[in-house]
């Protein structure tokens, strides 16, 4: 139920998007989305597997840079919970006591 999660070396994210000058010419830039739910399944399932990659590479960055502690847990439309945690924090999701507390949290009404 639970995954623990590593960013890739290069974090997952595709940064060919960027706005780039080549010569005269201007590629393409990242668009700007509405922020809405997205009723499609399988775009909702790529743009979650995206997203949750830089949400983890940025909670990496933010512990590297910082020194500060961080624990992020994602939980997928399915119930998957995927993890990101320093040191410290890894008892909370590895040992019975946290992974018992994550679980009454995720079960309570909302």
């Amino acid at each position: 139920m639970f995954q623990h999660e590593a960013p890739d070396e290069d974090g997952g994210e595709d940064d060919d998007d960027e706005d780039e000058v080549v010569g005269r010419q201007k590629k393409a830039g990242r668009r700007k989305i509405k922020i809405e739910f997205i009723q499609d399944k399988s775009r909702r399932h790529i743009t979650f597997s995206k997203r949750k990659a830089g949400i983890m590479k940025k909670a990496y960055e933010l512990s590297t840079l910082t020194g500060t502690q961080v624990l992020l847990l994602v939980v997928s439309e399915t119930g998957l919970v995927y993890t990101f945690t320093t040191a410290k924090l890894q008892p909370l999701v590895t040992q019975p006591e946290g992974k018992n507390l994550i679980q009454a949290c995720l079960n309570a009404p909302n």
